[in-house]
């Protein structure tokens, strides 16, 4: 059975994630978190805001020399930008977490060849009555063929296969 595709749902999540950048003071509260797996770096990007307050902190992770480096929040935010303007995406299970970070670094991106991203958005607009979230993590490609070469190395286990998903470690919006 072929893995499902995502482009339709990272072009929502990409609308609601630059809206919230754009107008976070629409927002009664939000916790977005993202973390982007490429070039043998993790970069990591949090805002938050609860109780009127908000906070935010960026950073990229070298894996080569396990150096890490606090980013602008702007130049982070470009970085997930541009994955989300990706031609095709997959989204794991969650399956298959036993190695240390690094090897399961190197499995969910065939070895650095393929970017990936977990994001983690729960937001609440002003009158809203009740907070929407989502937890995935996706694997970034060109296209559908990309698609298809990536989904033959990966385990069967890992990619998930109808929508909309949802289990305990990932769900789409709810």
């Amino acid at each position: 059975m072929a893995a499902a595709l995502y482009r339709d749902y990272i072009v929502d999540l990409k609308a609601r994630i630059d809206d919230l950048h754009t107008n976070a003071e629409s927002y009664q509260s939000y916790a977005l978190t993202m973390e982007l797996l490429a070039q043998k770096n993790l970069v990591s990007y949090s805002a938050k805001k609860a109780k009127g307050q908000t906070e935010g902190l960026s950073y990229r992770r070298d894996f080569t020399t396990g150096q890490a480096v606090r980013m602008q929040q702007e130049s982070a935010y470009a970085l997930f930008s541009g994955f989300f303007n990706l031609g095709q995406f997959l989204a794991f299970t969650g399956q298959g977490r036993e190695q240390n970070a690094k090897q399961f670094a190197e499995l969910l991106t065939d070895n650095w060849q393929y970017p990936t991203c977990a994001v983690h958005f729960d937001y609440r607009r002003k009158g809203q009555p009740k907070t929407a979230s989502t937890r995935m993590h996706f694997v970034g490609l060109n296209g559908e063929a990309e698609a298809t070469s990536y989904e033959q190395t990966a385990r069967t286990d890992s990619l998930v296969l109808r929508r909309p998903f949802a289990s305990v470690l990932f769900w789409e919006w709810k």
